[in-house]
């Protein structure tokens, strides 16, 4: 059997069709990747689960064909062996080229981390689920090919049963199935079974099923074989092969019941914490986790099923923690249960013949202590669970709130011009309070309040209430996280930047040792705009260094946008003060023009694409645009001093502006200012710990190695240079030369 395995995986390679294959394969991957994914936008991802996603829907013509049966030598057939032996060398032998075709994308992988970073937990996984996938499929068609006479009709069929399995998963969307059928679509879709290993998970569930499909369908094989051959059933097919079939397919039924799932994720985004284990060891009395979850949404997403698990296993950490799964779609009970806790349902668009509906679903969670009860209104991953479940535990334990206060300083609205802000940190488990700089009662309501103070602008802070914000900070009332600079933006017109009407909290923090320069920091890591170029409404894409794109850095994981910011400088004797947010080595800064006071520096992204760097007023290098005071702190309007201030300032008030980041979100959105603004509230908050698990469940996926247009430039051609030549070329080689070498 060994040598008639190497014999068929030798003159297997050599082959056209296989060379032909080869080169499809990899080149259609890549396609669909850096082209139909639109890598090479701006908008790009280094998440590689698109990028293993395509490998399906190539498999629809590269299995087929790999099983096309074919005969390298006359004398094949008159090899002694059994027919299982037989049948299980051919399929080893495709399934090692199968193999060989995964290889082949790893040079994709190799450049995609020139632009970014990968997860190679993410990268095994799915690597590993492929080749299970590719073991079940080719076992299958294997059998079709041998049910089937016709060599053509089975590759046919073949194909067109592939293209159905990699689509099941869409058939609730457009059919109303019952949820039998439903169930068993879930479970013929790859998308089902590839959705945990695209996350760096490998569950057992998946692998199990995929595994003993393919011990089934050969053992089918193996069968069809005996009969076709006229031998009786009961005399030719052993004891063994039929317990074989018979476990495979109790396998594929019960695979649910006991499984494990190991998470490889670079992040280990998961698993459970030692904070979530730490924390959990401290209740004392029962906590109530009930997840209301729609059958409806169940049926249409794989990443549900995340959810739930990791629920399962979070609440295995205690005998005190009671887990409790309910369907609100069947329960009108638990409909009004939630209508009391203010969670409302959301709307899902399905397509259902030649007509549109909306369906109603779930996913919810409540967690009842001690009479209190927390909320996740809604849910779909399993990725930020963690961080949502403790934060909200942690508030039912300590029985405090969470409190955050806003003040916008610089004219513009709440609710308008920065109104995410409030919805977004609602749903990180903040209970926001507005004060308006306007209302005359400003510094009596700021001294009731507790919590950090978030402040967002300082151009119409007058003294009165700049001294009501120093006197709570000073007071120990509370932290802050000042956005404030001494320049404003007409972000609305014509970008340009002017002088701020009053500096009030600027000078305040010019006071504890921080020096807004005279100057707008640039970068060469920086947001990429596109512009209208002529009346005709041609665009172009334009890279504009007053919008800097942040790298991932210890208090900004993800990396950040920020816009028209000021360099920050500190005074050699506030040991108090340490860098927050500091730019790439390749940033510089444009000097303010004092006698053009309408327009301090140019603005226009047309004028600085081409300006030269040398007009700029210092050489490259890294620039400090936020700052962190901790310790002592002397007040500058009045006499109070506090010993445990805990103060981040940034130099740019638009940073959550809603204008701003949408010009950055894209299609996708960039909730990154928006993750950071959480990570530094949580700080000033106290929950350090809570802070690195909220950054422990992002991962930069940005193009973040890209310095400038030319390396990017460079990088994408030498991408195309390699997969679409080179690669091509090396096989289409490799082929004719092991040929050459076969006729001599």
């Amino acid at each position: 059997m060994k040598n008639f395995l190497k014999h068929n995986i030798l003159n297997s390679i050599k082959t056209p069709s296989f060379i032909l294959i080869s080169i499809l394969f990899e080149t259609f991957v890549a396609i669909n990747f850096f082209f139909r994914q639109q890598f090479f936008t701006g908008s790009g991802s280094t998440d590689l689960i698109l990028f293993f996603s395509a490998v399906p829907y190539i498999c629809i013509i590269a299995i087929p064909a790999l099983c096309y049966k074919q005969s390298f030598s006359i004398y094949d057939d008159f090899i002694p062996l059994s027919s299982f032996k037989r049948i299980l060398a051919v399929y080893l032998t495709r399934l090692i080229l199968f193999s060989f075709l995964i290889i082949l994308l790893l040079p994709a992988i190799l450049l995609i981390n020139l632009f970014g970073s990968t997860d190679n937990g993410q990268i095994f996984t799915s690597l590993i689920c492929l080749v299970f996938y590719g073991s079940a499929v080719i076992s299958l068609c294997g059998f079709i090919q041998t049910a089937l006479s016709n060599k053509v009709t089975s590759m046919i069929i073949s194909a067109l049963i592939l293209a159905v399995f990699n689509s099941a998963h869409l058939f609730s969307v457009y059919v109303n199935l019952p949820d039998f059928l439903a169930g068993l679509a879930r479970k013929l879709s790859f998308a089902w079974h590839f959705d945990a290993a695209g996350k760096g998970i490998l569950d057992t569930r998946d692998l199990l099923w995929l595994g003993a499909g393919s011990a089934f369908f050969l053992c089918l094989s193996n069968t069809t074989i005996q009969i076709k051959k006229g031998l009786q059933f009961s005399s030719s097919l052993k004891l063994h092969h039929i317990l074989l079939s018979v476990i495979s397919l109790l396998i594929m039924l019960n695979g649910n019941r006991w499984y494990t799932r190991i998470d490889f994720s670079k992040n280990k985004t998961y698993s459970i914490s030692k904070y979530s284990k730490s924390l959990i060891n401290r209740i004392e009395n029962p906590v109530k986790i009930t997840y209301y979850r729609s059958s409806s949404i169940a049926k249409l997403y794989p990443q549900i099923r995340d959810v739930a698990d990791f629920l399962t296993e979070y609440a295995s950490q205690s005998r005190k923690i009671n887990l409790i799964i309910k369907d609100p779609d069947k329960d009108q009970a638990s409909r009004t249960m939630l209508e009391n806790y203010g969670i409302a349902s959301q709307q899902l668009r399905t397509v259902s013949g030649t007509s549109t509906e909306f369906i109603t679903v779930y996913s919810a969670i409540v967690i009842e202590y001690e009479g209190n009860a927390e909320t996740i209104p809604f849910t779909m991953a399993a990725n930020t669970l963690e961080y949502d479940l403790d934060g909200r535990i942690r508030h039912l334990l300590s029985g405090t709130s969470r409190n955050v206060n806003i003040v916008i300083g610089n004219g513009m609205s709440l609710n308008d011009d920065y109104g995410y802000v409030i919805p977004w940190l609602q749903s990180q488990g903040f209970i926001c309070n507005p004060l308006f700089i306007e209302d005359p009662a400003f510094a009596n309501e700021l001294e009731k309040c507790t919590g950090p103070l978030l402040v967002l602008g300082d151009s119409e802070i007058k003294i009165e209430q700049a001294i009501a914000i120093e006197n709570y900070i000073l007071n120990e009332k509370g932290s802050a996280l000042l956005a404030i600079s001494p320049y404003v933006t007409d972000i609305e017109n014509n970008w340009y930047i002017t002088k701020a009407k009053r500096t009030n909290l600027v000078e305040l923090a010019e006071h504890w040792g921080i020096t807004f320069e005279n100057e707008i920091a640039a970068d060469i890591s920086c947001s990429r705009i596109t512009m209208y170029a002529d009346d005709n409404n041609q665009t172009t894409l334009l890279n504009y260094p007053l919008w800097i794109s942040l790298l991932p850095q210890q208090n900004s994981p993800l990396g950040m946008t920020l816009f028209w910011a000021t360099p920050l400088t500190f005074t050699d004797d506030n040991k108090n003060l340490k860098p927050y947010l500091i730019t790439s080595p390749a940033a510089y800064s444009y000097e303010i023009d004092n006698q053009s006071p309408e327009k301090l520096i140019e603005t226009n992204p047309f004028v600085l694409e081409n300006r030269s760097l040398e007009t700029s007023t210092h050489s490259r290098g890294s620039i400090i645009l936020g700052a962190e005071i901790t310790g002592p702190l002397s007040g500058l309007y009045n006499f109070s001093r506090t010993q445990n201030s805990h103060i981040i300032i940034i130099s740019d008030q638009y940073f959550v502006n809603s204008l701003m980041t949408g010009y950055i979100g894209g299609d996708t959105g960039d909730y990154r200012n928006f993750e950071f603004l959480t990570n530094a509230l949580l700080k000033l908050n106290g929950e350090e710990e809570l802070a690195a698990l909220q950054s422990r469940t992002n991962r930069d996926t940005s193009l973040y190695k890209i310095t400038d247009a030319h390396h990017f430039n460079t990088l994408r051609l030498i991408t195309f240079i390699i997969l679409f030549i080179v690669i091509p070329f090396v096989i289409l080689a490799t082929g004719v030369i092991l040929n050459v070498k076969k006729d001599r």
